[in-house]
């Protein structure tokens, strides 16, 4: 979505609620919200998905995706996947994960950089070239953060559940344990 498409959607959105905004004044010991109109500079995020389950590696991608939608134009976004979910982006589980690959392609061919940690991956019981070529492999993904970071990188981690990365492949390819 564009900039002025997302300015177009809070517009609607923000006129078809006046109503409700007008009726719930009476219940508003605080008043009303106000709406601050601003222009934003180009930003820099680093968006962390540390996740076990894939589906919270699709929620991350989809909160990237909206934040890119509503950022100025020279902004710059890296995802790194980190923890078990890294198992979405293995060639093998194409099948079962391919709106999570087809998202983050999405995303790709938008401009944002997509980082897998390799201490996951390693950990997961995966080499890189397991891994489909829409992201590439960094040493570690907390150290990848750190050093975005450095560099004036917001550091933003929506919310997901961070489990255990040990033989995360295996539960979607349980007969390529040896």
């Amino acid at each position: 979505m564009s900039r002025i498409g997302a300015m177009i959607t809070f517009a609607v959105f923000a006129a078809l609620h006046a109503p409700l905004s007008v009726a719930a004044e009476e219940f508003a010991p605080y008043g009303t919200a106000k709406v601050k109109s601003q222009q934003y500079p180009p930003l820099k995020y680093v968006v962390e998905s540390s996740a076990f389950d894939p589906a919270d590696v699709t929620n991350t991608l989809r909160v990237a995706r909206q934040m890119l939608s509503l950022s100025p134009k020279g902004s710059q976004m890296t995802v790194v996947v980190i923890g078990g979910a890294i198992r979405a982006f293995a060639k093998e589980n194409y099948e079962k994960y391919r709106g999570i690959v087809d998202l983050a392609a999405e995303l790709r061919d938008a401009g944002v950089r997509i980082a897998f940690c390799g201490s996951s991956l390693l950990g997961a019981g995966y080499a890189p070239n397991d891994f489909h070529g829409i992201g590439e492999v960094v040493p570690g993904g907390y150290v990848e953060i750190a050093e975005l970071a450095s560099k004036g990188y917001a550091h933003i981690t929506p919310p997901a559940v961070l489990r255990m990365t040990r033989d995360a492949r295996y539960v979607d390819q349980p007969q390529l344990k040896k």
